[in-house]
């Protein structure tokens, strides 16, 4: 299977996201391959740090991703792809080539306001393979209703790319994990974003998902 996260804009935390379901994924045995399509390359930073062997990275800056990357899914269970940033011809190769589009978007109205850009693309491309998409809503801050602003604001979008029910809170696991090439549930393993984070992996791997 491949899950491509992304966004057209950037500071939404696709990264953080892509990093831990490979983190969670590994822990369950999976051979995982996380490619970076970001030319900040902020996957292959925490994968250079990270202490353990157990996810297999590469940089794909071109835009042929979706015609290449079928090749590695004989050696590996799960491929996710750290796409976005910027709608290009990088970014739309990335979203065609997966079975799975994760949309992070931030509970905030300029985030919410940009978020058509990526559904847009992303309704373009999906007549092409069939992928289903979703929306993961991230950097919640706790204690307060703005999730539920969003969640309304969101709604329109429910036919094309759902959002779904389990959210990231802005914790500070999130960042100084990154920063030590774990993932929070390594890092903390009792704590609130390790139990949100093996929320959404089990989420995301209950959904209908078709092979290509």
């Amino acid at each position: 299977m491949i899950i491509t996260v992304g966004n057209t804009k950037g500071g939404v935390g696709k990264t953080t996201i892509a990093v831990n379901l490979a983190v969670e994924a590994a822990r369950n045995g999976k051979k995982i391959l996380l490619v970076d399509t970001d030319p900040q390359r902020s996957a292959l930073d925490f994968r250079a740090i990270r202490p353990s062997n157990d996810i297999k990275t590469m940089s794909q800056v071109n835009e042929t991703i979706h015609e290449d990357i079928g090749s590695y899914l004989p050696a590996f269970d799960l491929i996710i792809i750290d796409a976005g940033g910027r709608d290009n011809k990088v970014f739309r190769s990335a979203v065609a080539a997966c079975n799975l589009f994760i949309l992070p978007v931030l509970p905030s109205q300029v985030d919410l306001w940009a978020v058509n850009d990526a559904v847009e693309a992303f309704k373009e491309i999906r007549p092409f393979n069939k992928m289903i998409g979703r929306i993961v809503l991230n950097q919640v801050q706790p204690n307060t209703n703005v999730s539920a602003i969003a969640k309304d604001a969101l709604g329109k979008f429910s036919d094309t790319l759902p959002l779904m029910l389990q959210k990231l809170h802005h914790r500070v696991a999130y960042k100084v994990s990154f920063s030590s090439g774990q993932g929070v549930s390594e890092y903390e393993p009792q704590g609130k974003a390790a139990e949100e984070i093996q929320a959404l992996y089990k989420a995301i791997f209950e959904l209908d998902i078709k092979h290509f």
